[in-house]
């Protein structure tokens, strides 16, 4: 199969990338992926115009004006999340990157639309066959996403390319992300050429890092080996320290998020990368939400802590064996103890990520995570929790799923469907978790954060430029959005 030529006046095409993501609570994520991206078209010598729709009030008026204006030959759209995988709360993103995809043909019908996204590595074909796309693509998007374009501009043959999803003869057909681990050989993203950062950081979001792609863990919910493959890809850690300099430098950057699967996994190279920064004394804040219980050694800790960590999320989604063994976590209760005492001595505040109501969950499972949350909040941590597991396809939730007859086995899921252990009454357990969360302000529910108070209140801690993150103000956050409810 030949891909029909499409060359700008340059030689290169002009390619409008789009991301689509607008989900805002409880604060807005820079878009990173597609970040990289852009830059590496733009390396590869193609026109980029990138376009954030984020904060756009009329979003499909946005896309259409920039197409209209820009001719693009292709549109790269990028779809971060099917929904926001909160049973509580529950918000579906496609639609509404259905009604942009339909805006950008519309003022731009012949240009090429090609998707890619985190989603598209959870459900590449179905959401393909969803949004009537020409091209998807999966895997690592900096690779997938020229190479194609690469293709479509000569001419060449695209049916080979790795990462690729496409229509043949009335089939979609996947072609698997290929195999080249090289990080380092990608270029930078450089964030501020692409995104307008200071406005993400008024609205409360942290500046993401990679320091990795891949996940060695076996967690039954997860999606990252879908979406960035099975085992570590690791960046250099130099390069890494490169990027949060130059983020430092030209765009004034000073509070860092790592977004890995989880940063502190493998500890040597968490380790590396935290004496890496140090030796460069930028005078940063560093912060993470993916830190896992399962290796966390004093010398990790205290890397971290010399390099710019004064908080960090630990996604320990349980404190009960019981529970722990069933979700695959590869850590136990008693681990997770150990570990909030060695994180206490550090003198790096916590906040907690807990699931409730997966495989092996009862009421006395439960009551065990309340009262290890109940100790870590006495202590000044806080705690986030998520009711219900969104099955998402592929993963070993989606089998135990089918296996118990919660989803069919045929069941594309982009309609979302969550597990919920059968042990428990969900309106119970709900109404349990709100009768802690009265008594103790730093607990959040994932449907708290979709607070219509919250997104003010976290422009306000960083107009008022509060340290961030901000979640360590919970219990003010908590207490004011509970009195305007």
């Amino acid at each position: 199969m030949q891909g029909r030529s499409v060359v700008g006046n340059d030689g290169g095409a002009r390619v409008l990338l789009v991301s689509t993501n607008r989900e805002r609570q409880p604060y807005p994520v820079v878009p990173n992926g597609l970040a990289c991206v852009a830059s590496a078209l733009d390396a590869a010598g193609h026109r980029v115009r990138f376009l954030d729709l984020c904060f756009a009030r009329d979003p499909s008026a946005v896309a259409s004006e920039a197409a209209r204006s820009f001719r693009p030959d292709i549109i790269g759209v990028s779809v971060r999340n099917i929904d926001n995988s909160d049973a509580i709360a529950l918000r579906h993103y496609t639609p509404e990157a259905r009604g942009i995809l339909q805006a950008l043909r519309v003022a731009a019908p012949d240009a090429r639309v090609v998707a890619g996204g985190a989603a598209f590595g959870v459900a590449p074909e179905a959401l393909f066959r969803d949004l009537g796309v020409d091209y998807a693509v999966a895997g690592d998007g900096e690779r997938a996403s020229v190479a194609l374009i690469n293709a479509l501009t000569s001419g060449e043959a695209i049916e080979a390319l790795p990462g690729l999803v496409r229509d043949r003869d009335g089939t979609v057909v996947f072609t698997p992300p290929g195999e080249d681990a090289d990080l380092d050989s990608l270029p930078p993203p450089s964030l501020h050429r692409w995104i307008d950062l200071a406005r993400y950081q008024r609205h409360g979001a942290t500046v993401p890092i990679q320091t990795k792609r891949g996940c060695v863990y076996k967690c039954v919910y997860c999606t990252y080996r879908n979406v960035e493959g099975w085992g570590y890809r690791t960046r250099d850690p130099e390069l890494v320290a490169d990027e949060i300099e130059e983020l430092r430098n030209e765009a004034g950057i000073r509070h860092f998020d790592f977004v890995d699967s989880t940063f502190n996994s493998p500890p040597g190279h968490a380790i590396a990368t935290c004496e890496a920064i140090t030796r460069r004394k930028l005078g940063v804040q560093l912060d993470t939400t993916n830190f896992t219980p399962a290796t966390a050694s004093p010398e990790l800790l205290r890397a971290m802590k010399t390099a710019g960590f004064r908080s960090l999320g630990i996604t320990a989604e349980s404190a009960s064996d019981d529970v722990l063994e069933k979700l695959e976590k590869g850590f136990s209760a008693a681990k997770v103890r150990e570990v909030a005492e060695r994180v206490e001595k550090h003198g790096i505040k916590t906040l907690w990520i807990f699931l409730v109501g997966g495989p092996g969950e009862t009421a006395r499972t439960l009551e065990e995570t309340l009262s290890f949350a109940q100790w870590r909040l006495e202590r000044g941590d806080s705690v986030y929790l998520t009711v219900g597991l969104r099955i998402y396809p592929g993963t070993t939730l989606h089998r135990i799923a089918i296996s118990e007859g919660i989803v069919p086995a045929n069941s594309t899921l982009l309609d979302p469907a969550f597990y919920f252990s059968s042990a428990l009454q969900f309106d119970t357990t709900v109404a349990r978790l709100k009768r802690f969360a009265a008594n103790h302000p730093r607990f959040m529910f994932s449907a708290d954060s979709r607070s219509v108070v919250l997104p003010y209140l976290t422009r306000a801690a960083s107009v008022l430029r509060l340290p961030r993150p901000h979640w360590q103000y919970m219990g003010l956050f908590q207490r004011v959005a509970r009195a305007v409810g």
